[in-house]
């Protein structure tokens, strides 16, 4: 299940390289709709869904609901034992910004709280790891300098910029060593016990 599916860019990734349609949550009617055009399954809550799920994943959602804690509770309720549940979340919360504001964020994570309150909801943490090495240095900067609006940094020109040349090389030096020290986001991969 793709929690938090927003306008499918994630599920379509997942059905277009194995083959595989999601169940899609989405809370806005207006997103449900546009998954549903793209032939997913699409719900607006938890409690419809009566599958006995395997595979839940989340991104940049968590972030974004106030009482997160029962999220990871309800996910688990939908959830097989032995299921696996992969969460990506910001990071750092010296980071947090007026852009975490702009964008809705309640929280940005650290590592040992998400750790817990996915433990604490009945989950086993396999791994846990930082990505985005590069981008504290960004996110710095954009919490010293603060987020401006069109043209300056935090921008979706600035954005895409970073997305093209800068983000590549942070992946690469995640991969070799950054991944155990620091990161702006986190990865987090648990099984449901």
């Amino acid at each position: 299940m793709n929690f938090g599916a927003g306008i499918g860019t994630l599920a379509k990734i997942w059905h277009k390289e194995y083959g595989i349609g999601p169940i899609c949550l989405e809370i806005d009617k207006d997103l449900c709709k546009m998954l549903n055009e793209k032939g997913f399954a699409t719900f607006q809550s938890l409690s419809l869904i009566s599958h006995d799920l395997t595979a839940v994943y989340t991104s940049n959602v968590l972030e974004h609901i106030e009482d997160d804690r029962k999220s990871l509770r309800d996910i688990r309720s939908t959830m097989q034992v032995g299921g696996k549940l992969a969460i990506y979340v910001p990071a750092l919360p010296f980071l947090f910004s007026d852009l975490d504001v702009q964008v809705g964020h309640y929280r940005r994570y650290k590592k040992k709280e998400l750790i817990v309150k996915v433990q604490e909801s009945g989950f086993t943490v396999e791994k846990c790891y930082w990505n985005d090495c590069i981008g504290v240095a960004a996110g710095f900067s954009l919490k010293i300098l603060g987020y401006k609006g069109k043209m300056t940094i935090g921008s979706k020109k600035s954005l895409e910029i970073y997305d093209k040349f800068v983000y590549p090389i942070s992946k690469i030096l995640d991969r070799f060593f950054f991944k155990h020290v620091i990161g702006k986001n986190l990865f987090l991969f648990a099984k449901a016990k």
